[in-house]
């Protein structure tokens, strides 16, 4: 039986699950603060930070440092991206996670071309190939994700 190693230091996920809980949590502040996302009483079963559930930092930090493994499990890992390309990938998704909350009242055409080009400079600035299956593992499961935590009661988004 084949057993992964991990291939992340320790100091290297104690980042990523940082960067991706902070990017969660302002995110989801983003989409409470329009009225895109509400909690519902059953989410107040567990503490808060900020805005969110204590929950859903962890599970986009770990999702964060989950996609970052697989990554490096995968061919060609790539060794040449900079401090400066790695902040410009943090912000183009986070600015795109914010432009959900700030245009989900917007007509869905221009709101999705503005979000798919936020991807296409993403993957333009680092991606790849393995990048590609990554950034699909993350727009399919987070989603389905979503859909089942919502499917609880913890949450509902906005009509529409």
């Amino acid at each position: 039986m084949h057993t992964a190693v991990m291939k992340l230091r320790p100091s290297m996920v104690l980042l990523l699950f940082t960067v991706g809980a902070a990017a969660g949590l302002i995110g989801d502040h983003s989409h409470v603060s329009t009225g895109t996302t509400e909690y519902l009483p059953a989410a107040h079963a567990l503490p808060f930070v900020w805005s969110s559930p204590l929950n859903f930092p962890i599970m986009v930090g770990a999702a964060t440092v989950i996609l970052a493994e697989l990554r490096l499990h995968l061919p060609s890992v790539r060794t040449d991206v900079t401090v400066r390309q790695a902040v410009a990938g943090i912000a183009a998704v986070l600015g795109s996670y914010v432009v959900t909350a700030l245009l989900h009242t917007g007509p869905v055409v221009p709101v999705t071309t503005l979000i798919c080009a936020f991807a296409a400079l993403t993957y333009c600035a680092l991606g790849d190939r393995p990048a590609i299956i990554c950034g699909a593992l993350a727009a399919i499961s987070g989603p389905v994700v979503e859909m089942a935590i919502a499917a609880t009661g913890q949450f509902r988004y906005a009509p529409g």
